[in-house]
């Protein structure tokens, strides 16, 4: 199999480590409820298996409807900020995927904005192998629509960004051509408005690859901030930024 895309490699992957981007996740848009209610609908019975949990933002609307989720994230950091908001039937493992103690079989595994972090060869084969007779494996992705600034934003990502490799991808397009992942269904949800406070969406970017504060000089990233204030300050409504977004969920077979 070719190489993953040079960006998403694990000098890259280990960004998530750091607790200047978990102490800013928390400014992500949230997902919408509509892709957990399809999510339930999808699932084989049994306990869900979470593949890069992060800071606990779809495993908690997970644990809401299923009676146990085995929740996978390598970062303590992460988990630090995930514990606080634990539930009795999360069972949080730090680990990589690759080297986790699971306990299966699944009747649904999800990865939320992080499966382009793991080892494909190794992680697609043991999702197989984990899953229950028919159950799916769905990625769960939030986007933004592009915002009137979304040029002079793009140009600022990339002057500071940190990874200096990054390239635009279409993951499960990618999954799919090197056939790791067969398509079943996807949904995308209505895009939804919502007003955010300019500092934290700002703090936003901070918990994204390339623009970890601990990576990042001092220097610049207080350019960047600054940069981005300007961008939408001609666009803000009663000084708060507006933005549209909706979440894209994927489901299918893991190939092994």
């Amino acid at each position: 199999m070719k190489p993953k895309p040079a960006h998403l490699g694990p000098k890259y992957g280990s960004q998530w480590q750091d607790r200047s981007m978990a102490a800013a996740y928390q400014h992500r848009q949230p997902y919408p409820a509509l892709v957990f209610a399809k999510l339930k609908e999808l699932a084989q019975p049994g306990p869900v298996l979470e593949i890069g949990a992060g800071t606990g933002d779809a495993t908690l609307e997970l644990a809401w409807r299923f009676d146990r989720v085995d929740a996978v994230e390598p970062s303590a950091e992460m988990l630090r900020v995930a514990a606080r908001r634990t539930g009795r039937n999360i069972r949080w493992i730090q680990s990589t995927f690759e080297e986790a103690e699971l306990e299966p079989p699944y009747g649904l595994a999800v990865a939320a904005e992080s499966i382009h972090w793991t080892d494909w060869q190794t992680t697609f084969p043991r999702i197989a192998e984990v899953l229950a007779p028919d159950a799916l494996l769905a990625l769960l992705y939030r986007v933004e629509t592009p915002p009137p600034w979304a040029s002079g934003l793009g140009a600022l990502i990339g002057q500071y960004s940190t990874n200096r490799e990054f390239a635009q991808i279409d993951i499960v397009e990618e999954l799919r051509e090197r056939r790791l992942f067969r398509v079943k269904g996807s949904l995308s949800t209505l895009r939804e408005a919502r007003l955010q406070p300019v500092d934290d969406y700002i703090e936003s970017f901070h918990s994204r690859n390339g623009l970890s504060r601990t990576r990042m000089a001092s220097d610049d990233a207080t350019a960047f901030d600054n940069g981005v204030r300007e961008l939408v300050k001609p666009h803000l409504k009663d000084g708060l930024v507006p933005l549209t977004g909706f979440a894209q969920l994927t489901w299918g077979v893991p190939m092994p």
